[in-house]
């Protein structure tokens, strides 16, 4: 009886160790963060993902691509850091990702997130993996990933994909994002998109949308029924003015 108690701890603890364990907390359903790419990068040119030869011919550089997938609550609350170290907590708040530990991803679920997640270069993958993949409900990080980019993939077959595809060099407004939202997702799903801009340089750039997805019908996705309409996350558009790079 010892020796398996003492197994039991040993096996925890490595998983700890690892940044993966069994959520800590609950959650409601999942956030998908949407990145538009080249928004981001109008506003953040310094990062090595957003260099003309680092974006340029990539999949992010026309198509929504992984920011991350948030665990979230109605209260407006996420988990974060399920079974992580305090050590990586630290690296994680101070912006030091790539000196974060390790992770148990393997080398074919790593080449295929990297090619829907950019930010893998400046090791975005181990800041969305400690700080919300930890607390979501796969098992291991091979499978969490690899649940992000199919979402991402669904995404990028719907028409609201190819409407911000086809805006791109255009000013529209919010209305138009989310009737394109709406007219691909289906009537009254607005309240499951939120849609976030970034004010640079004069300009108010589209830069991400944040989908509700129930927790159970990820694999539906994105038919109506898999999203989440009565979920508390907002967006920070304007009105008018909304600028999508290309």
């Amino acid at each position: 009886m010892l020796k398996s108690i003492l197994k039991g701890v040993s096996g925890l603890l490595l998983a700890s160790s690892f940044g993966f364990s069994a959520p800590a907390q609950a959650f409601d359903y999942y956030l998908l963060a949407a990145s538009w790419q080249p928004g981001f990068c109008a506003t953040h040119s310094t990062k090595p993902e957003c260099s003309p030869t680092a974006l340029a011919g990539t999949y992010p550089a026309t198509s929504f691509s992984i920011h991350g997938l948030w665990p979230n609550n109605y209260s407006g609350s996420q988990p974060f850091y399920c079974g992580v170290s305090q050590s990586d907590i630290t690296l994680d708040g101070n912006g030091d990702w790539c000196s974060m530990s390790d992770y148990p991803i393997s080398a074919t679920a790593k080449a295929n997130l990297s090619y829907y997640m950019s930010g893998t270069v400046s090791c975005l993958d181990k800041h969305e993996w400690f700080k919300h993949g930890t607390c979501a409900d796969s098992a291991t990080p091979d499978a969490f990933w690899n649940q992000a980019v199919s979402l991402t993939q669904a995404l990028g077959s719907t028409s609201f994909n190819s409407f911000i595809q086809n805006s791109r060099g255009k000013t529209i407004t919010r209305t138009q994002l989310l009737n394109a939202f709406s007219s691909s997702f289906g009537s009254g799903t607005q309240a499951a998109v939120s849609m976030k801009c970034t004010s640079y340089g004069g300009k108010n750039y589209f830069t991400e949308a944040w989908i509700a997805i129930k927790k159970d019908k990820l694999s539906t996705f994105p038919a109506a029924s898999s999203l989440v309409l009565d979920g508390p996350v907002q967006g920070t558009c304007p009105t008018t003015g909304i600028y999508v790079a290309n």
